[in-house]
């Protein structure tokens, strides 16, 4: 619960300091949410998945490289 709150609190905060500009300082976040917001539901969700595949990349590259350094010592 306190993670989603936090997400949340990182979203609203980047719409309202960083801004969305395309190209200069749009996050995937933001794009998402512009691409949604303009109807085109089919990009935002491709967005979402591409997301969703680079934090499952890295949530298993960190468990295999957890894995390697405890099994090294």
């Amino acid at each position: 619960m306190l993670a989603w709150a936090r997400a949340l609190g990182e979203f609203g905060a980047t719409i309202m300091f960083a801004g969305s500009f395309p190209g200069v300082t749009q996050t995937m976040p933001l794009a998402i949410y512009g691409r949604f917001g303009a109807g085109d539901l089919p990009a935002a969700l491709l967005l979402s998945v591409v997301l969703l595949m680079a934090s499952l990349v890295v949530l298993v590259g960190v468990r295999v490289a957890g894995g390697r350094v405890r099994g090294g010592v």
